[in-house]
């Protein structure tokens, strides 16, 4: 039975090398591995940067250091190494060991990501911190004195810790790998902390604190506290697997939600040519005044939001014109005084269409009143001053400047002059003066005159 028990533990001890040696391989290439990478490069980098070579690497290092202290302090190197009967000989060796892995791991992880040109390195070095958290426990794991002679119960332990090292190595790749390959995909915000400080901190401390406490124990206690260690390793793996999953979902519904605003605005620009496409003579009109609505918002300094509201408010203004005959849109002679009254009713028209989008009702603001003028003198409302709503006063310049810079029938677009002439002279009167000063700023930037049709 004991014969038969210790083969097991044997195949056991030789699967878990070849699983972390796999699942690691095939984790980074997953993840990290691109088209335009060179494979031959890539894969020699896996292979020099496995966590099984920095854990020899760290283990050589540490014994010679520990060496080169002995033969300072003159004693023996065996006595002091090879067998440590304190307490605190014991914590000095591991905690060198197990600082000197997580330096060959950061060190390796970071070079790999560097040599790749990957630009999240933070995700590069949790892969490397995990499998190395995976290593550290696998070496970590002794059987006590207590239950060494036992054959059969050594062999039985050893078995068990050994598949439940695989099973979490295994674990580690089905839950997290798919996602974490996602989530390097795409542009993200994600805190490097959560996902280096915990490995970083958990290999630090079961190296040096948990595996010398682990050796002084009985040998139930220290069962208890290697297996503890090892849920340990399965709430990491289950913990990340929820922050990854979270990640990636907020990444989707950030996506969907970009979609659907490109859609709306894609539909709403349409919309707008569908409206300046009525009258021959603005084509065009309302996808330029909304940019200059933009434009003009920006400059006075308001948020990215605010910005972008004005603009969808600028594309819709005129949605009223769908209720105004064709024949009074596009009429060549000068218009009376009932055709005028019937095109003065286009922003009431629009209001009311606009209305009706419960879920946007500030893109009505612009439709009613971007005819007011500040003094009063405007239409459907006569409203004055700070009465009209600032975004409608925003959008009444930038109409105004759009108009004088957009080719008619019978002329061309104003000259820069004429039109800055007009707006200055206006501030006060048709114009809102603080905003009318931003617009002479924006024409004064304009030094190519570029804002025009």
């Amino acid at each position: 039975m004991a014969d038969v028990l210790n083969i097991i533990y044997n195949i056991t001890d030789d699967g878990f090398y070849i699983t972390i040696f796999f699942i690691f391989f095939v984790s980074i290439y997953k993840c990290f591995y691109k088209n335009d990478m060179k494979k031959i490069p890539f894969f020699l980098a896996i292979f020099l940067t496995n966590p099984i070579f920095s854990y020899l690497l760290s283990a050589f290092f540490s014994g010679l250091v520990i060496t080169v202290a002995s033969l300072i302090a003159g004693s023996d190197y065996y006595k002091r190494y090879s067998k440590l009967d304190n307490l605190q000989e014991m914590l000095v060796a591991y905690s060198i060991t197990g600082i000197l892995f997580l330096l060959f791991i950061l060190l390796f992880a970071w070079r790999f990501s560097k040599h790749m040109k990957i630009k999240n390195r933070s995700l590069v070095l949790f892969v490397y911190l995990i499998f190395g958290v995976f290593m550290n426990l696998f070496f970590g794991i002794t059987v006590p004195q207590s239950v060494s002679d036992n054959l059969v119960l050594r062999s039985a332990l050893g078995i068990g810790f050994n598949i439940l090292m695989i099973i979490g190595i295994i674990l580690f790749y089905l839950l997290h790998i798919k996602n974490l390959s996602n989530l390097i995909d795409r542009p993200h915000d994600t805190d490097w902390k959560i996902f280096v400080i915990p490995p970083m901190l958990f290999i630090l401390l079961y190296s040096s604190i948990v595996m010398t406490i682990a050796d002084f124990l009985n040998g139930q206690a220290a069962i208890i506290l290697q297996s503890f260690s090892i849920l340990i390793m399965y709430l990491f793996i289950w913990t990340f697997y929820v922050i990854i999953k979270n990640i990636n979902a907020t990444g989707e519904a950030i996506k969907a939600k970009n979609e659907v605003k490109t859609l709306s605005v894609e539909v709403m620009e349409a919309l707008a040519h569908t409206i300046d496409a009525k009258d021959e003579y603005t084509r065009g009109h309302s996808v330029r005044f909304a940019k200059y609505s933009r434009m003009l918002a920006a400059k006075m300094g308001m948020s990215e939001e605010d910005c972008e509201n004005v603009y969808y408010m600028g594309l819709l203004h005129d949605i009223g014109k769908i209720g105004v005959p064709s024949s009074i849109i596009n009429s060549p002679d000068k218009l009376t005084d009932d055709e005028y009254d019937v095109v003065k009713t286009h922003p009431c028209l629009g209001y009311d269409i606009l209305a009706e989008i419960k879920s946007r009702p500030d893109l009505s603001i612009g439709a009613r009143w971007h005819h007011e003028r500040f003094d009063g003198k405007g239409y459907p409302d006569g409203r004055a001053g700070n009465d009209i709503p600032f975004f409608a006063r925003i959008i009444s310049v930038a109409d105004s400047y759009d108009a004088m810079t957009s080719n008619r029938s019978y002329r061309s677009y104003m000259p820069q002059a004429i039109v800055r002439s007009e707006i200055e002279k206006n501030a006060g009167t048709q114009f809102d003066p603080e905003i009318a000063r931003c617009m002479l700023e924006l024409i004064d930037d304009d030094t190519d005159y570029a804002l025009h049709e």
